[in-house]
Parts: C-alpha cells; sequence; structure tokens
C-alpha cells in the first residue's frame, strides 16, 4: 500500500510539473511506467532532465580553395563557394585551340537571394602569361586597377599604377592576338535554352552601349545581328545536367569556339561578338560575377610580378 501511495503521489507532481512547464516532451504513459517501475522494484531513480537543450557541434574543417601543383596537368582548383572543380590546364578540341591556364574564378549569384547559378572560370593563352607586362598599360599592373570602376573610384583608394583602369585594362588585353575562354559549370540542373538566352542579353547589352556611344557603323550592326543568330542556333533543344562544363573559347584571330563536355557546339566568326562577350565578365558595371572579377585581377597581378 504504501508503494502505491508512493507511485500515486510520483504520478501526481509530475502531471502538475507537465502543465507548469510546456517545454517538457515526456509521454504521460511513459512516465507511469517507469515510476511504477521504481516503486515496485524499490529502487531509487531519477530520471533524465529531458529539457536541457542538446547542442550539435561540427567539427568539420571548413572547405577552403584548393591549389594543387601546376606541374600535375589533371591538377583542380576549387570554387570555393560552390567547390565546382576546375582544371588549371584545358585545351580545345581543333587544333587551332593553344593550352590555356587558368587565371581565375568565382560564382555567379542571381536575385536579391543571391542564389548561386554557376561557376565561372577565366583562362588565357600559356604563351601571353609571361609577356603581360609587354601589353601598353599592364607593366605596372596591380589588382586594384582592374576591379576599380574609372568613374566611380573613391577618393581615398591608392592610386592607380597603369594608366588605364578597369574594363579598358581587359579591353587592351583582348586587343592583342591573344586566345582566352571562359568556362561555365551550373550549380544546379539547367537548360541550353537558359544560358543562350544568358549570352543573347549580355551581346545586346554591349551592343546598345556600343550605339550609344556612336563606335558601331549600320553595316556591323547588321553583321552583329546575323552573328548573334548563328550563336544563338547552335544550342540543341536539351537540359545541362549540373556539374557540366560549357566553354567559350576566343581564339587568337578573333572566332568564338563553342564546346559542351568537350564536344564542339558551333563556331562564330565574330570578333566583336567574341571580344565583348569576354568583356561582360569585366564590365565596370553590372559585372556578372564579381567573385571572378576580384580573383582574376589576383591572378593577373601575380603573372605581372613573375
Amino acid at each position: 500500500m504504501r508503494g502505491t501511495a508512493v507511485c500515486r503521489q510520483a504520478v501526481h507532481s509530475l502531471r502538475s510539473g507537465a502543465a507548469r512547464s510546456s517545454s517538457s516532451r515526456i509521454p504521460l504513459r511513459f512516465a507511469q511506467t517507469a515510476f511504477v517501475a521504481v516503486a515496485i522494484g524499490g529502487i531509487v531513480w531519477t530520471a533524465p532532465d529531458f529539457r536541457k537543450s542538446w547542442v550539435i557541434k561540427n567539427d568539420a574543417a571548413p572547405q577552403v580553395d584548393h591549389r594543387v601543383s601546376a606541374d600535375d596537368k589533371d591538377a583542380m582548383r576549387f570554387d570555393p563557394d560552390t567547390q565546382i572543380p576546375f582544371p588549371l590546364h584545358i585545351a580545345g578540341t581543333s587544333a587551332s585551340s593553344p593550352a590555356l591556364s587558368l587565371v581565375g574564378l568565382g560564382v555567379r549569384k542571381v536575385s536579391f537571394l543571391r542564389v548561386k547559378v554557376y561557376s565561372v572560370a577565366f583562362y588565357l593563352e600559356d604563351s601571353l602569361t609571361s609577356r603581360l607586362r609587354d601589353i601598353p598599360g599592364w607593366r605596372s599592373f596591380s589588382a586594384f586597377d582592374l576591379i576599380a570602376a574609372p568613374a566611380s573610384a573613391p577618393a581615398a583608394a591608392p592610386p592607380a599604377s597603369s594608366a588605364l583602369q578597369g574594363e579598358a585594362l581587359m579591353a587592351s588585353l583582348l586587343d592583342q592576338p591573344v586566345a582566352c575562354a571562359v568556362r561555365i559549370v551550373p550549380t544546379r540542373n539547367t537548360d541550353f535554352a537558359h544560358l543562350r538566352d544568358g549570352f543573347t542579353r549580355a551581346i545586346q547589352a554591349r551592343q546598345k552601349l556600343a550605339r550609344v556611344g556612336g563606335r558601331l557603323t549600320d553595316a556591323e550592326e547588321e553583321r552583329i545581328a546575323q552573328s548573334t543568330q548563328t550563336l544563338k542556333a547552335m544550342f540543341p533543344s536539351q537540359s545541362v545536367p549540373k556539374g557540366k562544363a560549357l566553354t567559350l573559347t576566343r581564339l587568337a584571330k578573333g572566332e568564338l569556339v563553342v564546346e559542351y563536355e568537350g564536344k564542339l557546339l558551333g563556331r562564330v566568326n565574330d570578333p566583336w561578338i567574341s571580344r565583348e562577350l569576354m568583356l561582360a565578365y569585366f564590365a565596370d558595371k553590372d559585372v556578372i560575377s564579381p567573385k571572378l572579377k576580384e580573383d582574376v585581377a589576383s591572378g593577373l597581378e601575380a603573372l605581372c610580378k613573375r
């Protein structure tokens, strides 16, 4: 009888405590069974406090940007924002595509939610890396020269170390007979139509700027329109899984070569189209990927200091 009284008192106390504390998660039936077992067995038992907070610790080391030996032909570098790997060296499918080396990479984000759309890398012809300082405006190049927009550089910014700044620097680079490329790897499943429309909008925006600046004739406008249609027509109507690479290469003579996973999609023999597509990634305003622009600036500075 005494054991039964103790059990009833314990259950009554538990019910009162459960009513007072909304944080308790112990089912009443489980509590009754536990206390009955204690009363019958004559064992002194203290129930664990399930109301204490459980803290899950993440002991995993943070992902970092991995740089490996450039002597390894299969060496990769990972985008720290997406962990997408990019080879340090690439070569096109045709004999006219020279060996290119990775200069910098970054993630493309869209909307106010900053959704990661794709990672993009910029490659430059190997033969140019040793003579970069010989190009006008590049002898004393620093990363700040490319990142800073000429018309909006803050007054407190360090003085420019070259006569050119921002997009004009990349324009002077692309005016040389040099090959370069951008490689795009989606972070989520997409399709060729989405990528095609992005390139088309970039070309049209650049064309509008050139038109307003009086840098295009009517004949050039007509040629650009035809070249844009040629570019759009080469993209098939199919999906592009995340992690697959689309590469746009500008050859030394200005031809644009588009490849998907090592397979040729098509060519556009229009130096204006290839030049402006590359420059769109280094624009002074509305840059496609600020992370790419900053990383390429650092990579070019390292090349100039060799």
